[in-house]
């Protein structure tokens, strides 16, 4: 009686699961079901600007070349040291703009950000060559040298392009768990890989701004 009863069950249960096998084949034979694979979802869109944790300093550096991209002010803020931030420009620029970067610190480099980005301009930017080699950090500090960025800035007022591409050393400070920027040393302009022309640095565009 109990192996009858058994059999009895699964029969049963098979005749209930029919329909939805049933189902299941139909979807799959027309091309399109829930159970059917789709195709990856499109990617995100909007005002949304995704940062990296700042918790090594690669992605410190790469989060300022996310914030030039998008003119985005807060991803350049979150990668600058509020503890202590010097910028200190290459020669041509200091003779340039005499003076003007003897007191620069964070505070007048977030000005120097916020001008750029409210006027109007739209960046292209790759923050460090391809063929530059992210060193290993060791304890607290991390020093990158001849680290090579790449900006072309378009302003909509004046009508005008221009392509900035210096040679830096940056050093990176461990502060808690993250890790910032807290030194920048432009050592010269280096040329167009296209024309050979020599370009500027970024303290240009700095000394543009800060003397205006």
């Amino acid at each position: 009686m109990v192996q009858v009863d058994v059999l009895s069950r699964l029969r049963g249960a098979a005749r209930r699961g029919a329909p939805l096998l049933a189902c299941v084949l139909v979807c799959l034979s027309a091309g399109g079901c829930l159970f059917a694979p789709r195709d990856a979802e499109p990617p995100e869109t909007g005002d949304i600007v995704r940062y990296l944790a700042q918790n090594e300093p690669v992605n410190t550096w790469d989060n300022l070349e996310t914030s030039l991209n998008a003119t985005h002010t807060p991803g350049w803020e979150g990668a600058i040291s509020s503890s202590s931030f010097l910028y200190e420009p290459d020669s041509a620029t200091e003779n340039q703009f005499p003076g003007v970067f003897a007191s620069w610190n964070r505070e007048r480099e977030l000005a120097f950000i916020n001008g750029l980005y409210n006027s109007q301009v739209t960046i292209v930017a790759q923050m460090r060559n391809l063929e530059f080699v992210v060193p290993p950090s060791s304890g607290s500090e991390s020093l990158w040298e001849d680290v090579i960025y790449d900006v072309t800035v378009t302003s909509v007022n004046p009508p005008s392009t221009i392509r900035y591409r210096g040679l830096a050393d940056i050093k990176f400070t461990l502060e808690g768990n993250f890790w910032y920027i807290s030194e920048w040393h432009d050592r010269q302009g280096e040329s167009d890989p296209g024309s050979g022309q020599l370009l500027s640095t970024l303290g240009v565009l700095r000394g543009s701004f800060a003397s205006k």
